[in-house]
């Protein structure tokens, strides 16, 4: 009898250090949502039965600091969806380098923007449909991956290289398709059109690479200056340079 007691005490013990342990591997690795590594927000949204819709634009430029692959979230605030659940209030997709994917934010009735018109319903088209009352809100942009700054460590094809590992920043320069998957490899854009009006406004999404920012400081050589390529090695003393934050986009 005691013995049992023993051994049902040591797995519980057990239990726990392992609960623990894979609570700690999840927290992690779960995003904060505080960088705009992460997040990128446009301020204002509105879908109005037969008067205005929001469109959204989110195109992969191929910066070569770039996944060719990056996965995104696309999510109306403050906005009733036909199905008012975090699935029906969100767009959840993959941009491949060169692509550009389109989003709508629509009244469930609208007469042309529908899931019934093949114009709206390829794979680079997403439909978030609101319901027919007038609907305010905000646009919010989430990355997929669970550690945007951190390069994968997968293996590509690449032509005229064959094939190659990422997850060196060597690599980054000189190979496409290794990289970052990170918000601030992407261009995003969009308008809130009135219909009734024929015009509309013009968007800004704060955390996509339009918004990147650059690191100013005095810097301890030696530092490595050039352009593309592990090769370009030459080096300076120290120095105030600027240089853009890790992962961020070029612009």
């Amino acid at each position: 009898m005691k013995n049992i007691k023993t051994l049902i005490l040591m797995s519980l013990v057990g239990m726990l250090f392992f609960v623990e342990f894979a609570f700690g591997q999840t927290s992690a690795r779960s995003l904060s949502y505080k960088n705009s590594d992460e997040i990128a927000i446009s301020p204002y949204a509105q879908a109005v039965p037969n008067d205005s819709y929001t469109f959204i634009g989110i195109s992969h430029p191929s910066l070569k600091t770039s996944a060719r692959d990056i996965g995104v979230v696309v999510e109306t605030v403050g906005m009733a969806t036909t199905s008012n659940t975090p699935a029906g209030r969100s767009a959840v997709f993959t941009v491949s380098g060169g692509e550009t994917h389109r989003v709508f934010v629509v009244n469930q009735g609208h007469a042309s923007i529908n899931a019934a018109n093949s114009a709206f319903t390829d794979t680079r088209t997403h439909l978030i449909t609101t319901t027919d009352t007038a609907q305010f809100g905000s646009i919010r942009v989430t990355t997929v991956d669970e550690a945007p700054n951190v390069v994968e460590d997968i293996t590509v094809a690449q032509e005229g290289y064959g094939t190659i590992t990422c997850g060196s920043l060597a690599n980054i320069q000189d190979t496409a398709g290794c990289g970052y998957e990170n918000l601030a490899q992407l261009s995003m854009w969009g308008i809130v059109y009135s219909e009734a009006a024929g015009t509309g406004f013009a968007m800004e999404f704060i955390g996509d690479m339009q918004d990147s920012k650059l690191i100013t400081g005095n810097l301890a050589g030696p530092l490595k200056i050039g352009g593309k390529g592990a090769n370009n090695s030459a080096s300076v003393g120290a120095q105030r340079v600027n240089q853009v934050r890790p992962g961020a986009g070029v612009n």
